[in-house]
């Protein structure tokens, strides 16, 4: 059984977990990473492999990312040897009970079944009862429940309709077997389940039936319990992507959280849990020609370089091994070799200890229980004894560039070993590497790059743009990489901890996540802090007053979650709503559509602030983007665009209901803005289009000066 899946979507949204409606119609489950067409070591299986996003990697502690495996299938004339032929991704069959559409007669699968269970019968109901029927295949029930850890299994359709955790009825073969039916009425009431036995005399007599009326009872608020709690039945810990639960190989581990029954295309059955980064140089030198900087970021030519260290007597990267590197992987270029040579000891020289995880989480700790929170030669050279014992380096040679790396990552005694795991490094840390970068010239490397930054002065923007923006910067190119790193179910986002996300997706933590490499173009507009400053002294107090209640329905509803609390503030509302509108106004002038523009949003306050939203698109395959909204973001053109979105927002087809509300959208968290204004499609919207007010852009009606634009007409 195949059904074709996006290289792009296998992250998301049909990420592992997932349960996945195909044509047939089937309803089939994304298989965790053991049984991924991906071995560690397969030399066939190494164009798979992302290993030159070691800022990602080192973030989501793992050695490298792998890409969904293409499906290629030889035609005639073509080899049938050639490598990775005919690789699928795995996906199970779930859920596992299946509904004759004839009889109603319920009948149990297995996970590996690529086809659906026959029935024959018996009939239930009518002139026929107790006889067979013609062979039917039979469908998969709409229901199914789940869990707030990730868990996943069929309705319990045995303790529902004995009201009991362990029933002792079970189905038996054509003696004994559950039966659904619908009476007739659209809700829950119309949906009855039966256990019938069949009689000697070939009769049907009915042990027990009971309809789904109040099935789904119970809130979030914990009020009132769920309608399983009440009759003792919780998770059982059950996880059909990797085979753990009913007819499954894997035993079951427990949960006992409470069972939360849902429809199988609900929208909260699965939420992909998937971090992004932009691709930034692993060198940051204002002395080095651009051509040094993009050789020294080929990954190929840096491993090269490095084993060469490793090698030489004195432990660094002579200029007979860079000249050598030149000549096979660069013959064109012009770059001395001596000065490459130079260049890759104060720079890359430290990343032979930096790119081991081990090495790292050591240096770390040391650096947190020290005195000074430096890093010491002592701590250095020790750990070249005990990780890299035949390496002949001098360790003053990497005190230096090892104590700037760990000053950048930000460890003290407070963060510790912060910049190595996704729950130590937060994100604005995390993007403030990519801010910084966004505020220079990358020129063009050679021979390519998978950053490309030019911008014109900003004085030769109009006063719109010239008033409100610091700086301009156009990405020509950028790449962005997709981890896939879990999921949860319930809510987005959750309180698991990375060892309970690994469990959902593998059976063993790996030394990889999947991902997907995307690239495109963007526009980074950079807010001029002196303006935000003077607005949110002028009107920070009124705006948050206005976000109160926003803010008291958002920490209970993130409390009811255990989810970190998350402050509103002016400023990440403003930069937030004005990306959706400038991106609403760039579909109709670029040529995309709203769902294929992202935005990505730099709101820190404090010391170093950060004040920017990155919009760019990254296509899901490797040749890019169509081109055009760079374009958009010159001067000339980002006037008029930024002109319109502005003016479009002043007027809300759903006005004056939209700009009065007191809350509205996903759970209440925005303001004024809706379907009609200020809304994008939820992949394109970081905060899952919440936390959005066109009044902060444009002002209210209370308040009309108090919008951010106003004077900027």
């Amino acid at each position: 059984m195949s059904r074709p899946v996006r290289r792009s979507q296998a992250i998301s949204p049909f990420g592992i977990g997932a349960l996945v409606d195909f044509p047939g119609p089937v309803s089939l489950i994304h298989a965790g990473l053991d049984a991924w067409p991906f071995k560690e070591g397969e030399p066939d299986h190494r164009e798979f492999i992302i290993d030159d996003e070691k800022r990602l990697s080192s973030r989501l502690d793992v050695d490298y990312f792998v890409q969904p495996a293409d499906f290629r299938q030889p035609t005639r004339g073509q080899d049938a040897t050639q490598s990775n032929l005919n690789l699928k991704l795995p996906f199970l069959r779930f859920p596992l009970w299946h509904v004759c559409p004839r009889c109603g007669r319920m009948h149990l699968a297995r996970y590996q079944d690529s086809t659906p269970p026959i029935c024959r019968g018996p009939i239930g109901s009518g002139g026929g009862i107790g006889s067979e029927h013609s062979p039917r295949k039979t469908v998969q029930v709409r229901f199914v429940g789940a869990c707030k850890k990730g868990h996943l299994q069929d309705f319990p359709w045995l303790e529902w309709l004995f009201k009991q955790p362990d029933p002792l009825w079970e189905p038996e073969g054509n003696l004994r077997w559950l039966r659904m039916r619908s009476t007739g009425s659209a809700s829950l009431t119309g949906v009855e389940v039966a256990a019938e036995e069949r009689l000697p005399n070939g009769g049907i007599k009915v042990i027990e039936k009971r309809t789904l009326a109040g099935a789904f009872q119970g809130d979030e608020s914990g009020e009132s319990q769920r309608a399983f709690t009440k009759i003792g039945v919780l998770c059982g810990g059950h996880n059909p992507a990797l085979g753990i639960g009913k007819n499954g190989p894997n035993p079951l581990l427990g949960c006992g959280q409470e069972i939360y029954p849902l429809l199988r295309g609900a929208s909260n059955l699965y939420f992909p849990q998937v971090v992004s980064s932009i691709y930034i140089p692993n060198i940051d030198d204002k002395n080095l020609d651009q051509e040094i900087l993009d050789i020294l970021d080929d990954h190929l030519l840096k491993s090269i370089l490095l084993l060469s260290a490793q090698d030489a007597d004195n432990g660094m990267i002579s200029a007979k091994a860079a000249r050598n590197a030149l000549k096979k992987y660069y013959p064109e270029s012009s770059v001395d070799a001596e000065v490459l040579a130079e260049a890759a000891n104060r720079h890359i020289l430290k990343d032979i200890l930096l790119e081991n995880r081990t090495v790292q989480q050591y240096l770390s700790q040391k650096i947190k229980v020290s005195t000074d929170k430096q890093l010491t030669l002592d701590m250095v050279s020790s750990a070249i004894k005990n990780h890299y014992g035949d390496w002949g380096i001098d360790p003053l040679v990497l005190l230096g560039p090892l104590s700037d790396w760990f000053e950048g990552q930000g460890v003290d005694a407070d963060q510790g070993t912060a910049g190595l795991q996704q729950d130590i490094l937060v994100e604005s840390n995390y993007r403030m590497e990519e801010y910084r970068v966004f505020c220079r010239d990358i020129q063009e490397g050679y021979p390519k790059a998978n950053l490309l930054i030019r911008s014109s002065e900003i004085a030769s923007y109009g006063d719109l743009v010239r008033s409100s923006f610091e700086r301009i910067s156009l990405l020509h190119k950028l790449r962005e990489t997709r981890a896939f790193v879990g999921f949860s179910r319930i809510y987005p986002g959750d309180d698991l901890t990375q060892e309970e996300r690994w469990h959902l997706i593998a059976l063993e933590k790996k030394k990889w996540l999947p991902a997907v490499v995307v690239r495109g173009e963007g526009i980074f507009l950079k807010f001029r802090e002196d303006r935000l400053g003077a607005w949110i002294e002028k009107f920070g107090a009124l705006h948050e007053g206005r976000f109160a209640l926003i803010n008291h329905q958002m920490g209970e509803l993130r409390e009811r979650r255990h989810q970190q609390p998350k402050l509103i503030s002016p400023k990440h509302v403003l930069i937030h709503t004005f990306a959706h509108l400038l991106i609403n106004e760039l579909v109709y002038e670029c040529g995309y559509g709203s769902a294929s523009l992202r935005e990505r949003i730099y709101s820190v306050d404090g010391e170093y602030p950060m004040s920017g939203v990155l919009i760019y698109t990254a296509a899901g395959d490797s040749e890019g983007s169509m081109g055009g909204l760079v374009q958009m973001g010159q001067p000339g053109y980002l006037e008029a665009v930024v002109a319109r979105a502005l003016e479009k927002a002043r007027w809300c087809s759903s006005d004056p209901v939209c700009i009065e509300s007191k809350g509205q959208g996903p759970d209440n968290c925005n303001l004024a803005a809706c379907h009609s204004c200020a809304l994008l499609p939820e992949t394109s919207c970081e905060e899952h289009n919440r936390l959005l007010d066109r009044g902060v852009v444009i002002g209210t009606i209370e308040s009309p000066s108090s919008g951010f634009f106003l004077g900027d007409e």
